[in-house]
Formats: structure tokens, sequence, C-alpha cells
């Protein structure tokens, strides 16, 4: 048998032998997209598809976190690395179809919002453990999502962030993770390995960024800039602080002291 979520197996019988359908569960995954307005709004499932799809993406994205995070703990940088890489194309799909709802105009998602009540994508448990699991601990974020989600089951979750991994062996180069980041930028070969894993977190962190630029954009296109979030945020306007927020600090200073280096060489 083949195994399913949560231990439940694939429905199989010896009169109905494995198939494509049966095995992806294609007829219970195409029910799942039930539009509530009524009479029918056009553009709703589209907003029903790509938010759950959106959904799907994280899981694997965590499913892969994961992974990694124990792959780097185990000084498996390279593994580690092929797996940050496919997290980061994964990004760059979810920026992609997260413009999908820009074709989506104005006035079609005002006629069904209302059904909406107070759901909202910052309910997303899997986008905030996300959030959690890459490393933010900005102050305003935790105090955001404790009023929608049990904080403390997901820190349980995880214990050791992608944040707290890559500092444990910044920490073996110097102890200012910045100066160790300065480092692995001035040497390449020496700490080749710490080089690429670097490159490939400081690639997650700007697609990260860009898919949420790209979910301001959308927000903004459909609702303007001014418009309430239906989860009483400041929509846009919140949306936008949040392009402040990172999971890997060093990383950037480590270009400011690069940069700082080099003006006064200039």
């Amino acid at each position: 048998m083949l195994n399913g979520e949560h231990g439940e197996s694939v429905p199989r019988t010896v009169a109905h032998p494995l198939t494509y359908s049966i095995y992806l569960r294609v007829p219970e995954l195409l029910e799942l997209q039930i539009p509530l307005k009524v009479p029918g709004v056009h553009d709703e499932m589209l907003f029903i598809i790509v938010q759950q799809v959106q959904e799907l993406w994280f899981k694997q994205i965590l499913h892969e976190m994961h992974d990694a995070i124990g792959l780097i703990s185990r000084n498996e940088l390279l593994e580690a690395v092929r797996l940050i890489t496919r997290i980061n194309r994964i990004m760059e799909i979810l920026g992609d179809e997260v413009d999908l709802l820009a074709t989506m105009p104005p006035q079609q998602f005002q006629h069904f919002r209302h059904v909406l009540e107070t759901a909202s994508g910052f309910e997303s448990h899997q986008f905030r453990e996300l959030e959690m699991a890459s490393g933010l601990s900005d102050p305003t974020f935790l105090k955001l999502i404790e009023k929608h989600m049990d904080v403390d089951a997901m820190r349980a979750r995880w214990p050791q962030t992608l944040h707290d991994a890559f500092l444990e062996h910044l920490r073996w180069i110097d102890a200012d993770p910045a100066a160790a980041v300065v480092r692995i930028y001035n040497d390449p070969q020496r700490y080749a390995a710490m080089y690429t894993l670097t490159e490939a977190l400081s690639e997650y962190e700007v697609l990260f960024s860009q898919w949420r630029f790209h979910h301001i954009k959308v927000v903004e296109r459909t609702l303007g800039d001014r418009a309430l979030g239906t989860a009483g945020t400041g929509g846009a306007g919140y949306l936008g602080r949040t392009l402040g927020y990172r999971f890997f600090p060093e990383l950037w200073e480590a270009r400011n002291r690069l940069a700082a280096g080099a003006a006064s060489h200039a």
C-alpha cells in the first residue's frame, strides 16, 4: 500500500489497480474549489485556485526546509544548497502565480469579497510558519500572528530555524556573524561550501521579498492603497511594512561593510 498524509492509505483494491487519478487523489482535489458567491462571480474560482496552489507550495517549501536545516546542522552543506535552490525556484513560481490575480479586474473581487467575511491570507498558518522557520523574529510580526495562531506550538515544530543553522556555521569563522560573511566573500575559495550556501540564502531572502512585493502590488491593484484588509490589518500599508523584514540580517550588514571598505580604499 502507498501511504498518504497522516498514515492514510491511498484507496486501492485488486479490482481497481493504482491509477494516476487515485495516486494523486484528483477527484478529491477537484472537489475543493467551492465558490461561495451566489449568483456566481467568474473570477472567484481563480481566486480560490491561486490561493490553494500557493498553500500547496508552502507545504513543499516547509518540507524542503526541514531537511535543509538538518543537512546544514550535519555540515552537509552542498546537499542543503540543492534543497534551498529548489526552494528558490518554488519562490519564483509563487511570485508568478500571485501575478495571475492581477488579471482580475477590481470590480470582480468586490462582487465576492464580502463572502470572505473576516477570512484573510494573513491567517495562513503555513505562510506564518514559513516566516518563523526561516528565522523571522521581528517583535511586531510575533505580536500580530499570536492573535491568530499558537506561536509556542509553531516554535516547538521548529526548535532550530534556517537562520539558526546558518549562524552555527558562521560562528566557526568569526564570533561576529556579519564579519564571518565578509570573510567568506573575501576568500570564497577557502570557504567554498559556505560561499555557495551564503549565496543561496541571499537569493532566498531576495525572492521572498519579491513575493511580498508582488503580493502588495496585486492588493493595491485590486483594492487600492487605503482599503483595510479583511482581517482588519492595514491592507497594502501593512504589507508594505513587511518588505523590511529580514531572515538573515548579517547578509545585508556584510554587504554594507564590504561597500564601506571598498569606498574607503577608492
